[in-house]
């Protein structure tokens, strides 16, 4: 096991706030064959069955998410890969749900049961704080003994078009970034196609252990007039990305 090394870690473009290295293990070629297999499967289903964009933009992240399932696997102690349909005693992955953010490191209780939520600006202000997190801080990773996981995500995915989201703010690891740009993203529609795919200005991986927050700001139409108390908005925004997690982990357990 050995760590991800600065000049890959600054080419992963992460923003990983205090955390400056990673544990690491390569991957086994029977670990690197199951990986490629599970990967390119979910990948084809994307394109094939959900949207051939969304697809697409995951499969050119596979040099990303190979270094996050090497990550995981330095976490949980060189276990062997299982992919998609992990075995007792391996790891494996899926797609991240909002039960992986979990309230605490150490507990399994999740902050989120639906991306759906009603989240409330500031008074006088056009963001929501903590769409992800709470006013008193990060969502987790989970890190406990055999129920580990490792979180990694490239994109946001709002599922609802109404929201016009200006701008994205993270704090990961306890150090803050500045809010980012995502109007044209968020305003700007193609035909036949609701979801809208919000980019990062970089990719997020929380070992186990590591927690986020999230602000959204909003345009309220308001133009030139200062929003004029609180106002309730409907999003369904969710992290695009996957989680790695032990056997243990991944059980319907967790979900709950």
């Amino acid at each position: 096991m050995g760590n991800i090394d600065p000049e890959s870690f600054k080419k992963m473009n992460i923003m990983a706030g205090t955390a400056r290295s990673l544990s690491r293990t390569p991957l086994k070629d029977e670990d690197r064959q199951v990986w490629d297999r599970d990967f390119d499967l979910l990948v084809n289903d994307l394109r094939k069955i959900v949207d051939e964009e969304l697809g697409a933009d995951l499969a050119g992240e596979k040099e990303f998410y190979t270094s996050c399932v090497e990550v995981a696997k330095g976490y949980f102690d060189d276990k062997p890969f299982g992919g998609l349909k992990p075995g007792t005693g391996q790891y494996g992955f899926r797609m991240l749900a909002p039960q992986d953010l979990k309230t605490t490191a150490a507990g399994g209780t999740p902050s989120l049961y639906s991306w759906e939520q009603k989240v409330t600006t500031t008074s006088a202000k056009t963001y929501a704080q903590y769409v992800f997190g709470f006013s008193s801080g990060k969502v987790f990773a989970r890190n406990a003994a055999n129920t580990a996981a490792v979180v990694a995500f490239h994109r946001l995915v709002s599922y609802k078009p109404a929201p016009k989201i200006l701008l994205a703010e993270f704090q990961v690891n306890d150090v803050p970034y500045v809010p980012y740009s995502v109007e044209a993203f968020s305003k700007v529609s193609k035909e036949n196609k609701l979801i809208k795919v919000l980019p990062m200005p970089g990719r997020v991986l929380l070992h186990p252990g590591g927690g986020f927050f999230m602000h959204l700001y909003f345009d309220l139409g308001t133009g030139t007039i200062v929003p004029s108390g609180t106002t309730n908005v409907d999003i369904e925004v969710a992290p695009f990305g996957l989680v790695f997690g032990e056997y243990d982990y991944l059980v319907a357990s967790e979900l709950t």
